[in-house]
């Protein structure tokens, strides 16, 4: 019986060091099975069960913040599609359309939505591109929180976090605990965060030009 007990805990130790965060995540591990692979016609694509473990890391990260934080997290399969989702009580409406939006920029630009935010960093360079993308149901969003899914460099996904004040920290940290280590962020401009008020604050002055 012992014998059976370790050996089982083995099995466990075993299939779940990938999501302790200094290990990177095996493509394999990550992704769709072959089964459903063969019924949907596409492999890289982010399962259902690492999607749910981003947003459970992401809700652990928020409520132990100091103060703790309520935020709505997306997670996109590479074609758009919502994979998983999660609004945590007291986010409002706000919070969880700007956490689908940065999931779709990051999906979209290919890139974090705070390098997007910082790339087109003035009204003009941001007016031409509002409307980009709606068409295929993406989008521009220019605040931090959403980051593309890459793993042994193919883009399985999109993660977006919305509602609260570090938002591009929680998505970031979430990822890193269950997919391994992650490419570093890009440092926030002067007196931005990284998803917060501050980013708020200046995406607010163009909304009179939209």
């Amino acid at each position: 019986m012992i014998r059976k007990v370790l050996a089982a805990a083995f099995v466990f130790v075993t299939a779940n060091a990938w999501a302790q965060g200094a290990t990177p995540a095996p493509l394999s591990k990550v992704t769709v099975s072959n089964e459903v692979a063969k019924r949907t016609l596409m492999k890289m694509q982010i399962n259902a069960d690492t999607a749910k473990a981003i947003a459970d890391s992401c809700v652990e990260f928020s409520k132990t913040s100091t103060p703790p934080q309520s935020i709505s997290i997306f997670i996109l399969g590479p074609t758009g599609d919502i994979v998983h989702a999660h609004v945590m009580d007291g986010v409002l409406p706000i919070g969880v359309e700007t956490g689908l939006l940065k999931a779709k920029t990051a999906l979209y630009a290919r890139s974090s939505s705070s390098a997007v935010a910082q790339r087109f960093n003035n009204v003009d360079g941001r007016l031409i591109r509002l409307d980009l993308g709606k068409a295929s149901g993406l989008a521009y969003y220019f605040v931090g929180g959403g980051l593309p899914i890459v793993v042994d460099d193919q883009l399985i996904g999109a993660v977006g976090v919305g509602g609260g004040n570090a938002d591009e920290m929680c998505a970031y940290t979430a990822m890193t605990r269950v997919l391994g280590p992650q490419p570093p962020l890009p440092p926030p401009p002067a007196g931005r965060g990284r998803g917060g008020q501050s980013a708020r604050v200046s995406l607010r002055a163009l909304r009179p030009l939209r």
